[in-house]
C-alpha cells in the first residue's frame, strides 16, 4: 500500500508538471518578444541600399575615361568606366546622422591609401576596412575594400561630388603598372530614401 501511494504521489507530480510546462510555452507565446537593451539603442536606425560610386577622373585615369574603383571590370577587355547601381549601404540613425557604406571592389586599381576626409570637410571617413592584395605586378600589397562615410553634411543627391586627396592607388595592368597618387572622387544618390 505504501507503494501504491509512491506511485500515485510520483504521477501526480509529472501531471503538475506537464501543466506547468504547458501553460509556461502559452504564455511565451502570448507574449510580445523582449529586445535586449542594445536593440532598444538602434531602434530608430533605418537601413538603405542605395548608389555611390568612388572614381579616378579621366584626367588622371590612364584609360582617359573615369575609372570607377567601385565597377570590378578589368581592362583591357572589360574597363570600369561605368558607374554601378544599388551597391552601397546607407543607415540614416535616430539623431540624423547619416553613414553610407561603400565597398571598393575593383582591384585594377586598387586604392591603397585614402584619407579621412574630404578635400572640404564635408565628408568624414568613419571607417576603413582593409585586406591582403596579391597583384600580379607589386607582389602582395594591402588594399582599401569597403568605406563608411559620414555623409550627413554632403548633398546626396547625385549632382554634388566629395573629392578626397591625397590618395593612392596600385595600377594592377601592364600597360600602366605601378604606385599611383590620384584623387578619388565619390558621388552618392540617396533620393530614393525615404528618411
Amino acid at each position: 500500500m505504501e507503494y501504491f501511494n509512491e506511485v500515485n504521489l510520483s504521477r501526480r507530480n509529472f501531471v503538475k508538471g506537464v501543466l506547468a510546462a504547458s501553460g509556461a510555452v502559452a504564455l511565451a507565446a502570448a507574449a510580445p518578444a523582449v529586445k535586449p537593451f542594445e536593440a532598444f539603442a538602434a531602434e530608430g536606425d533605418k537601413t538603405y541600399t542605395v548608389t555611390a560610386n568612388l572614381y579616378v577622373d579621366s584626367t588622371d585615369s590612364p584609360i582617359k575615361q573615369n575609372a570607377y574603383v567601385t565597377n570590378s571590370g578589368k581592362p583591357p577587355l572589360h574597363k570600369p568606366t561605368s558607374p554601378v547601381s544599388d551597391n552601397a549601404t546607407l543607415v540614416v540613425k535616430a539623431d540624423g546622422t547619416k553613414l553610407l557604406t561603400v565597398p571598393i571592389v575593383n582591384t585594377t586599381f586598387g586604392v591603397t591609401s585614402f584619407p579621412w576626409a574630404s578635400k572640404d570637410g564635408s565628408v568624414v571617413v568613419t571607417d576603413q576596412v582593409t585586406e591582403g592584395w596579391n597583384t600580379t605586378w607589386g607582389g602582395s600589397l594591402t588594399r582599401v575594400s569597403s568605406i563608411t562615410f559620414d555623409i550627413t553634411k554632403f548633398s546626396a543627391d547625385g549632382s554634388t561630388i566629395a573629392t578626397f586627396t591625397p590618395c593612392a592607388e596600385f595600377a594592377d595592368f601592364l600597360l600602366y603598372k605601378g604606385a599611383k597618387d590620384w584623387d578619388l572622387h565619390l558621388v552618392a544618390d540617396c533620393t530614393s530614401i525615404s528618411a
